[in-house]
């Protein structure tokens, strides 16, 4: 998806249905359920990231950024490009609801989506492999 199409059009953007989310100290990991890459956000990219949940437009996520104490959209496009790019968000026809305020007390930091470099079934190892030695 074209994220620059969405946003002239005033689309509105959500999370995939089938992205997990397991929230941490200082972000939270998502889980794409379909490719089965884990994603690590930080904490200013997990509050943006929970807009999506209800749907949300570029537009709400400058203002939610904005509210955080982001410099003039430092970071918003190119972040919510790389949640396009990864496949994270989808195109819908929610209706946007108006962004909550952020919580007291969050730092902004600029936002960052990492992605673990192989998808979780080359991560995960058999107990059964035989080339994996035995514990004694």
């Amino acid at each position: 998806m074209q994220l620059t199409e969405t946003i002239t059009t005033g689309g509105t953007l959500a999370l995939r249905p089938d992205i997990v989310a397991t929230v941490l100290d200082d972000g939270a990991v998502l889980l794409d359920l379909e490719t089965k890459y884990f994603f690590a956000l930080n904490s200013s990219a997990w509050a943006i990231v929970q807009l999506f949940e209800a749907g949300a437009s570029l537009n709400d996520t400058r203002t939610f950024a904005a509210a955080m104490g982001a410099p003039e959209e430092e970071g918003i496009d190119a972040f919510l490009s790389e949640l396009c790019d990864f496949g994270l968000l989808e195109q819908t026809m929610l209706e946007t609801v108006t962004p909550p305020a952020p919580e007291a007390g969050t730092p902004w930091v600029a936002p960052t989506v990492e992605r673990q470099a192989q998808p979780l079934q080359k991560v995960i190892v058999s107990a059964f492999d035989p080339s994996i030695p035995l514990a004694e």
